[in-house]
Formats: C-alpha cells, structure tokens, sequence
C-alpha cells in the first residue's frame, strides 16, 4: 500500500496520471456536457422550446417573445416569468438528466415604442462523472490495480437587461447586455489498490457579450402579412477564466475532503496555484426568424440560426476539449395558434404551438460534427385580468453523428407569467 506520495510526484506524475489519461466512460447530462466549456443551451422558456426557436421569432403570444426584447412593447403589462425544465438523455452509455429552475425574467413596456428587461439564465451546463475501466500495472513483482474518474459540476449563467427603441416607423431595435459569471468545480481521482488520490480543481469565470435585435414591419400588409427579425451578437469583453489549482492529496480516511487525517497535511502544503486565462469563449451569433400570420391567431414561422465560438482553449484546462462544441446551426419552422388578445371563454385563452428542426453541432477536432433532429408541442393558458399565463412544451430529438449514436434527448419546460400594471397613472382613491 502507498502511504505518502512526496510532493513533486504529486506535482507531476499524480495529475498527468489524471488528467491526460484516455478515458472510456461518461455520465452526465449528455456527452457535451464533459467537453470545454460545457453544453451550451438555447431555449429558454416553454414558449420558446414548444416552438424550436432559438428566441428570434414571437413565440408567447402573437408578436411577443420573452427571449427577443424587441418584441417587448407589445406587452399590455409588466411580467415576471419564470421557467421550469427537465430534461433526459438516453444512449448505450446508460439514461441520465437533469432538472431545476432554468431562467427568470421582468419585463415592461413603456408607452407604445419602448420596452425595458432583465433576467437570468443559463449558457453552459456542466454536470458529469467520467470513469475509467480498471487497469493492473506491474511493479517489481506486485500487482497495482488502478482506476481513474474525473467528475464536474458547474457552468456558465447570463444576467442580461435590454433596452427596446424605434428608429423608424416600421423598424425597431433592442439594445441587449449580457454579463457572465459562473464557476467548474472539478475533482480528479486516482485509486491504486486500496489508496486513493485527489486533485480538485475550480474555475471561476467573469465576461460580458452584446446583442442587437431588430424587427421590420415594411412586409406587414396583404393577404399574408409577414414581419421580421433578426438577431446579432457578439463579445464586449472576451471570458476570463480564474483557475484555483488544490494540492493533490491522498485521501487517508476516505472521506472524500481534505482533512488533518490526509497525506500530506494541510499545515503544510503549499499555496494554491491560481493563474488567468484569457479570450476562452469569443462567440458570434447571427440570427433571423420570418413570421407569417395565416389567419386570425395562426401564424407559420420561420428561423435560422448560427452560432460559433472562436476562443482559445487551453489544454492544460480542457482535457478533453476534441468534442467541444464551436460552431451550432439549426433551422426550424413552427405553427402557432395564439388567442385574441380579449377572451372570454376558456378555449379562447388556449394556445397551441408546434414546430420542428435541424440542428448541426461542429467540434473543436476538425471534420467531427453531431446532427440533432426532432419535435417540439406545446400549449398555454391565459388566467386572471392581466392575462397572465401557464406555458407547457415537451421537445423530443435524435442525437447522432462521429461519436455519438442514437442519443435520445427529452424535454420538458413549464413557464409562469404573472403581469401587473407599471408606468400607468393611477386614479386617486
């Protein structure tokens, strides 16, 4: 049994073993989830998810999206929101998801022309296990049985708040900032025969991107009027990433922290490594959405999306960075039924929405890519005076491309809205 693992051992042979190491197992959320930065997440809100839309076109009533604040002055009062998700993925790996709060929003119009909001929701999502297959090593005629893990938790959120303004009669724009921060805690671990080993890493991440949304009324008219919108951002200041380096330990009493028990002690270990990285994640994203009313409250819709990273990644950082995710397209067309905006009868406050897309994720490793195909179905009700709303959408694709196969991805997002009246003169009592 090894007992103590002197300090420059530790400091070179325990985190190559761990780090750099090829390993054959992953659990997480999805196989994106160990990659870089994570998994990067477009939808949301239910409103959105039911429609496929990556937050371009209207998608909570007619001309209105909670995710594009250009549509926001369209809102007869102020909203909060606030969405639920849970989502599933199944693949030869094994089934595995996660659930939890995924985004809150206030938003106001004022007047007809503006619009004011905030929020928070997530960019990236990382929650993982990665496990080795048990080797044996010889070593002067004893017999070593190994094992290696590495497991993640953490991500990357977004507290936004946009500004929406005319600019001529028929176009409009919102001015939208978004302030990242999140941290990665990461515990890399090492058994050999009955001792195991530790090294915990964290990351802590600070940065700020812009968006500019427009939308055109010129096309409004006619049998078919179509309005449009486009979306493009980009980055104000690039993501910095603060990176907290713990000394690798071993884990004496097996408890999983580093404690007084434990080889070497804390009382004499070295200070903790802490070195900045910039320009991790530079993405630009271009976006455009096409809105077609049919008929009164049927709409047909059209959107495209692309989204790329140009960021440097370091390897040291991102072990395993192959797979991650640089460039995401995808394109969707989606229906919605919206009811009036005055209604009296429970199936006038009803609304249905459907849609369906392609979505093509490309890797960091040149020529690797994912498809994603699927279908999204949802529907919400308006209660009370100020027509707030309970949205509902499940979204069910197919994952498959040069490393992954027949992946299964299910989702389901449930969305509140609750409005109340702001910037209006009230009557004295």
């Amino acid at each position: 049994m090894i007992h103590y693992i002197p300090n420059y051992l530790s400091n070179m042979w325990l985190r190559r073993f761990i780090i750099f190491s090829i390993i054959s197992f992953a659990y997480g959320q999805s196989i994106h989830n160990a990659y870089g930065l994570g998994l990067i997440s477009f939808n949301h809100n239910a409103a959105d998810a039911a429609m496929s839309s990556r937050g371009i076109i209207p998608t909570l009533n007619q001309h209105i999206s909670l995710s594009n604040p250009v549509t926001w002055n369209n809102l007869k009062f102020a909203y909060l929101t606030g969405n639920y998700t849970g989502n599933e993925f199944t693949s030869d790996d094994g089934e595995n998801g996660l659930t939890g709060i995924s985004s809150a929003q206030f938003a106001v119009p004022i007047g007809e022309k503006y619009a004011w909001g905030f929020g928070v929701k997530p960019l990236f999502n990382q929650q993982y296990l990665i496990e080795d297959d048990q080797a044996e090593f010889y070593v002067q005629d004893d017999t070593l049985i190994t094992k290696r893990s590495v497991d993640g938790s953490g991500g990357i959120s977004i507290f936004y708040t946009a500004l929406r303004f005319p600019v001529s009669a028929m176009e409009n724009i919102a001015i939208e900032l978004d302030i990242l921060f999140g941290s990665l805690r990461k515990d890399s671990k090492l058994s050999i025969d009955q001792s195991v080993y530790h090294f915990f890493q964290r990351h802590l991440y600070s940065g700020s991107l812009y968006k500019i949304h427009f939308s055109s009324a010129r096309l409004n008219s006619g049998k078919y009027p179509l309005n449009i919108y486009a979306t493009f951002g980009g980055v104000l200041n690039s993501l910095k990433l603060k990176h907290h380096s713990f000394q690798p330990f071993e884990d004496v009493n097996l408890n999983g922290y580093y404690d007084g028990e434990d080889n070497p002690s804390p009382a004499i270990i070295p200070s903790i490594e802490i070195d900045i990285y910039d320009n991790i994640f530079k993405p630009t994203e271009l976006g455009i959405g096409f809105d077609w009313t049919l008929n009164s409250g049927l709409h047909m819709m059209l959107e495209m999306h692309n989204w790329q990273d140009t960021g440097k990644k370091n390897q040291t950082l991102y072990p395993l960075l192959s797979h991650y995710v640089n460039q995401s397209q995808q394109v969707s067309l989606s229906f919605a039924k919206f009811s009036p905006e005055i209604a009296f009868k429970l199936s006038q406050k009803m609304q249905y929405r459907g849609g369906i897309y392609l979505r093509t994720d490309k890797m960091e490793e040149k020529g690797f890519q994912v498809n994603e195909m699927g279908i999204s179905l949802g529907f919400g009700i308006k209660f009370g005076v100020a027509n707030n709303q309970i949205d509902f959408a499940y979204r069910h694709g197919i994952r498959s491309g040069d490393f992954i196969q027949n992946e299964n991805i299910q989702l389901f997002t449930v969305g509140l809205q609750l409005g109340d009246l702001w910037f209006v003169k009230r009557r004295p009592k």
